[in-house]
Order: structure tokens, then sequence, then C-alpha cells
């Protein structure tokens, strides 16, 4: 079997929605030939952790943690200074982000490992970035070709912080320069976003054939035993399920503004269920009478799954903001998979086309808070419809058989 050096700072039992997409990739990689080394981080910085996560990494996968020495998010929330400013300020101060500590650490193994290594192609999966730059420091030592694999934008809103105001002009200056650099020297790049992968070629005039839209998608085996989702009885609270991260980009700020237009009676036909973590300062109840809010905080892949199943609208929220015409947060088509009817509270842009195309639920511009309540007002009369179409063209699966197409195409 071929083998593929797959570098990724988060891996199981590490979560957050940045695992799932390394996690399918090295899953479903043996079945298409290659065999994936995982090269990870010994302690990542993660929003949480889920040891069920690990028994989805098959056998033939050897995982290699390297050594890293950065604090992890919960000691950063623990210090005076609140999560948001020191991330902001560690976003002013390390280039490419603060995990470049890890690069003092990681090199000496990646050294050792490079002379012993019989891979004849490597992965390198981001944010964080810094791993893109071991990811070419690998490359130099081996020899080997490098593929980059972007899961979310760098030199736009993930280097500032998802605060562009927070940012000077040096810093995006050099973190464009430094994308470039990398880009330049790789064989390949996957994308999640389509726009994405034009805007790099824009950017860095590279020819467009070395760019590859590789989406993000969901495991079929983890919807397949969902229990058919019951219709709701009279008088029976419409869910509204929000899954994963708050934060400012995915603020709940819009909707609770929304919600604050209608009245009592109508508010008390609405059930808000919060599963993930939120960052500081985030409003996660906003008290209005008759508004049932439940908050769980992080929980389990395989429940959230579950919980989607079941839910009668899953709610999507993305923030008007530079480059989020590209953002397609992951969890998106875990949403169409479940085929409840979602509510995409985001500005145009290729989340918004996804849901639109795909018949899977209602699209309003976030900031449009009356156009919000109306719906919210329809939906007491009448409850929306589940989603009805088929999904499977955004399998994690499909997509790996994609991505070792690519791998077969330049690795040595």
């Amino acid at each position: 079997m071929k083998q593929v050096l797959f570098l990724t700072y988060l891996f199981p039992p590490a979560a957050g929605a940045g695992v799932h997409r390394p996690l399918s990739f090295v899953r479903h990689l043996p079945a298409f030939g290659w065999q994936p080394q995982v090269l990870t981080a010994w302690r990542p910085s993660a929003i949480a952790f889920d040891p069920a996560l690990a028994g989805r990494v098959p056998p033939e996968a050897r995982v290699t943690r390297l050594l890293n020495i950065e604090p992890r998010l919960t000691e950063m929330a623990a210090s005076r200074v609140s999560g948001k400013n020191l991330r902001h300020l560690l976003a002013k101060l390390l280039v490419p982000d603060r995990h470049v500590l890890w690069l003092a650490t990681a090199l000496p193994q990646l050294a050792s490992l490079a002379a012993r290594s019989k891979a004849r192609v490597i992965v390198a999966s981001a944010p964080p970035f810094t791993t893109f730059v071991l990811g070419y420091l690998l490359a130099r030592l081996t020899g080997l070709p490098l593929v980059l694999d972007f899961r979310d934008v760098w030199s736009g809103l993930y280097a500032s912080g998802y605060d562009p105001a927070q940012v000077s002009h040096f810093r995006k200056r050099v973190v464009l320069d430094l994308e470039r650099l990398l880009v330049r020297r790789a064989t390949a790049v996957t994308t999640a976003s389509f726009l994405h992968g034009k805007d790099l070629a824009r950017l860095h005039g590279d020819p467009g054939d070395k760019y590859y839209w590789l989406p993000n998608g969901f495991d079929e085996a983890d919807f397949a035993a969902a229990p058919p989702r019951p219709p709701l009885a009279p008088g029976q609270k419409i869910t509204l399920l929000y899954t994963g991260t708050i934060f400012e980009m995915t603020t709940l700020s819009h909707l609770w503004a929304a919600m604050a237009l209608l009245s009592e009676q109508e508010r008390s036909c609405f059930r808000v269920k919060l599963m993930g973590k939120a960052a500081t300062g985030e409003v996660l109840d906003p008290g209005l009478p008759g508004l049932e809010v439940v908050v769980q905080g992080y929980q389990p892949h395989a429940q959230v799954v579950r919980e989607m199943t079941q839910a009668s609208v899953l709610l999507l929220t993305l923030e008007p903001m530079p480059n989020s015409q590209q953002v397609i947060p992951s969890k998106l088509y875990e949403y169409l998979a479940a085929r409840s009817h979602i509510l995409a509270l985001v500005p145009p842009g290729e989340a918004a086309m996804i849901v639109e195309q795909n018949r899977a639920g209602t699209v309003v511009q976030p900031r449009d808070h009356e156009a919000i309540a109306q719906v919210l007002r329809d939906w007491a009369k009448q409850p929306p419809s589940p989603c009805p179409g088929s999904m499977r063209h955004f399998s994690r699966r499909a997509q790996t058989a994609y991505l070792a197409e690519i791998l077969d195409r330049h690795a040595v």
C-alpha cells in the first residue's frame, strides 16, 4: 500500500469542527490504496476532547504525536486576560499564528522521521497554519511533493482573528507573503471552498489546475441508523438546534434580535437548543419572556448527530465580514445529511448557495431582523418541512476518493 504523511495539528481525541475533515480522510484513504501516517500535536490546544473519536482511527493508520508546548485554550481562558483579547494579542504578535511555538519542538522529531520515511507524498491540513510551515519543512527534508489542504481562509479572516480591524496592514502583508511562498512551493492545493481556490489562484498567480475543490462532507454511517423524525404534535414546540462553537463569526445576536420582535405568545412556540462551546461575551440566553433556551455545552459527536436528525430546524449563522462569502461552516454538510430544515442566517456566498441549491432550508440575511422574525412568525403557524433531497455527493468517502486521485496524480 502506498504511504502518505498526513500532517494535522488537531486529531482525536481532540474534538471540534477542525478534527472531522482530517479524521475522515485518514479513515477512508486505506480503501483507496493509501496508508496514512498521521503527524499531529502531542498536547493540542482544542476546544474539547471526545475519546469516542479515537475509536474511528483505522488500524492501518500510524499516529505520531509531535511534542508541543504552547498553552491550551482552557489555560488561556483561565488567564487574567479574556480569551478574546488574548487571541487578538497573539494574532498581532505571532506569525503565522500562536502555534508557531510548535516548530521548535516538532522539527527534531520530523527530521528523524524524514530519514526513515517511505512515504510518496505529504498532506498538510490547516488551520492552524503553522501546520503548513511544518509541511513545507518536511517536504524540504524528504524531497516529497506537498499538498496543502485549506480548511479555512488564511490571509483573510483567519489571519485577523476574525476581526480585520484588530490587525495591522504590516501583519496582513507578512501573512499574505508567507501564504504566497507556501502555496507556490506546494505541488497541489485543496480548498474546502470553491471560491477560495479561485481567490488563491488570483492572489498567487499559479496555474488554475494546481487547485482542487474538495468540500467538507459527512459520514453516511453516522446518519444511517438515525430513527425517523416524529411529526410535531399539536402544541409541541419547534426546536431550533445550533451545534458548534459560538463566537464573533457565528454569533447568535441576530436570532435574539429577531426573537425580540415577536410577541411572547409567538416566542412560546419555540425552543432554542445550543450544543457547543461559546466564546466569552456571547449571549446564550437573552431572557425573552416565552422563549425556552436550553444550553447543553459541548457534547460527544454521536449525540450531536442524533439531535440533528430529530430537530425541527437546524440553525446556521455566519456574520458578514470580508471573505465570508468563501466561508462554509463544516457542520452545514452534516445539517444536509440530517435532512432537518436549515435556517441559514448567512450573507450571500457559498454557504447560502449550498442551502438554496439543495432546497435544504430558508436563507435570510443575518442583519435583516424583521425578515428573520417574519419567518419565525410563519413557522409558529405552520412548522417548516424537512429537507427532501439526497446528499450522497457530499459523503466523506466520496471526497476521500477524490483526494486519493489527487495523491495518485502528484505522488513520486
